[in-house]
C-alpha cells in the first residue's frame, strides 16, 4: 500500500513539474486558450453539422469524427512547430522552400488531382483525406515573407521588395483561377501587413488599395453576369435575393435573429435543420448565435480578443526581426480571418469562404492555425530565454 501511494506520489509530483515546465517555458495564455477554441469547435461542428451529416451520410457523428481526427494532426503540427527553433525556416534560405511548395500545390489543383465542388476547384484528394492548398499557402507565405525580411534588413524599400510582390502576385493568379478571391485578399492583406510593419513605403498601402477598388468598381461595372458581381451587391440587401445568391447570408441573419440575446439552447438550432448550406463551415458563426444567442457570441469574441492580444504582445517583444515578422504574420491572419467571417455572417460585407479560426468545420484550416499557434509558442520561448 505503501508502495502504491509512494508511485502515484512520485507520478503526480512528475506531472506537476511537467505542466510547470511547460507554463514556464511557454505562453500558457496562448496554450489555453487555442485548446478553449478548439474544444468549443469540436462540440458546435457536431451540433452544426448533425442534421447534413445524417441527411448526407446516414451517420450523425461523421463531421464529430473527423473534426477529432483532424484536431490530433493539428496537434501534431502544434507540437512540431513549438519545438522547431523558428530561425530554421530562414536559415540556408529555407524560406523558399515554402515559397516553391505552396505554387507547386496550388498548380496541382489544375491537374486531374483539382475537386471541382460547386464550379470552383479548391481542393485535391489524397484518400479519405481533402486539402485545400489555398489554406496552406497563407502560413507558407508568412514563413517566407518573414525569412525574405529577416535576411534583408533595411532593403524592404528598395528593389528587393519586387521579389516577395512577384511571389504574391504569382499566388495571387493562381488563387483567383480556383476561383477564391477571398482567400487572394486574405493571403495579399497578410503579406502587405508584414511589409509595412517591416518599413515599406507607406503610400504602398494606398497602392494596393485603390487597385482593390478599382478591380471592385470594374466588376461592377462590367462583369454584371458573374458570381462576382453578385456577391457584391447582394450582401446590402440579401433578402432581395433570398432565394437566390443571398440565401445563405439571410439565412443566417434569420438564425441570428432568432438566437436573440441568450440563445435557444444548445442543440436547439432550427437553422441547421437543412435550411443553412453547410452551417459547420464558414457559417458557424450563425449557429453559435442561434443556439447561445449574443451573450456567446460576445464571450466567443472576447476569447478571440484575447487571444490576438496575446500574440501581439510575444510579437512586440521577439527578440529578433524573424520572430517580429513571424508572429506580425499570424497575428495579422488570425484578426483578419475573425473580422471577415464574422462580417459576412452580419452581412457587413460580400459573403467569402473565411473560416472562423479553430471553430468551423475543415482540416486544412484546423491545422494551420494550430501549427501558427506552435510558431508563435515557439516564439514565446525564445522571448523568455
Amino acid at each position: 500500500m505503501r508502495k502504491e501511494k509512494t508511485r502515484k506520489k512520485k507520478m503526480n509530483l512528475n506531472m506537476d513539474n511537467f505542466l510547470g515546465s511547460l507554463t514556464t517555458r511557454y505562453d500558457a495564455s496562448i496554450i489555453l486558450i487555442s485548446f478553449m477554441l478548439i474544444a468549443f469547435g469540436v462540440v458546435m461542428v457536431f451540433s452544426a453539422g448533425y442534421y447534413t451529416t445524417t441527411n448526407n451520410y446516414g451517420d450523425p457523428y461523421y463531421y464529430l469524427k473527423r473534426q477529432c481526427g483532424w484536431v490530433l494532426f493539428g496537434l501534431i503540427g502544434m507540437v512540431v512547430c513549438t519545438k522547431v527553433d523558428y530561425h530554421w525556416y530562414s536559415a540556408r534560405n529555407r524560406y523558399w522552400i515554402f515559397a516553391v511548395l505552396s505554387l507547386a500545390l496550388l498548380a496541382l489543383l489544375f491537374t486531374p488531382l483539382g475537386v471541382n465542388v460547386n464550379f470552383a476547384t479548391r481542393w485535391f484528394e489524397l484518400g479519405p483525406i481533402r486539402i485545400t492548398p489555398s489554406e496552406l499557402s497563407k502560413i507558407f507565405m508568412i514563413v517566407f515573407t518573414a525569412g525574405f525580411l529577416a535576411q534583408r534588413p533595411g532593403k524592404v524599400r528598395s528593389w528587393h521588395l519586387i521579389i516577395p510582390i512577384g511571389v504574391m502576385i504569382l499566388h495571387l493568379a493562381l488563387i483567383i483561377k480556383q476561383p477564391n478571391l477571398s482567400t487572394a485578399i486574405v493571403i495579399a492583406a497578410i503579406m502587405i501587413g508584414i511589409l509595412f510593419v517591416a518599413g515599406m513605403w507607406n503610400g504602398f498601402i494606398g497602392v494596393a488599395i485603390a487597385v482593390l477598388i478599382i478591380g471592385m468598381v470594374v466588376i461592377l461595372l462590367f462583369f454584371q453576369d458573374t458570381h462576382w458581381y453578385l456577391r457584391l451587391t447582394n450582401f446590402v440587401n440579401p433578402f432581395k435575393d433570398a432565394q437566390g445568391e443571398g440565401y445563405q447570408v439571410s439565412q443566417g441573419l434569420i438564425a441570428l435573429g432568432n438566437g436573440g440575446l441568450f440563445g435557444r439552447g444548445p442543440g436547439n438550432s432550427i437553422a441547421k435543420n437543412l435550411y443553412l448550406p453547410e452551417p459547420q463551415n464558414d457559417f458557424i458563426l450563425a449557429i453559435i448565435g442561434e443556439e447561445l444567442g449574443f451573450v456567446g457570441i460576445l464571450i466567443l469574441l472576447s476569447v478571440y480578443l484575447l487571444l490576438i492580444y496575446r500574440c501581439f504582445v510575444i510579437t512586440s517583444k521577439a527578440k529578433d526581426k524573424l520572430g517580429f515578422y513571424l508572429g506580425s504574420g499570424i497575428t495579422i491572419m488570425l484578426a483578419l480571418q475573425v473580422l471577415m467571417n464574422v462580417a459576412v455572417v452580419t452581412a457587413s460585407m460580400p459573403a467569402t469562404g473565411v473560416t472562423l479560426p479553430f471553430v468551423s468545420y475543415g482540416g486544412t484550416s484546423l491545422i494551420v492555425f494550430m501549427a501558427s499557434m506552435g510558431i508563435m509558442l515557439n516564439i514565446s520561448k525564445k522571448n523568455r530565454g
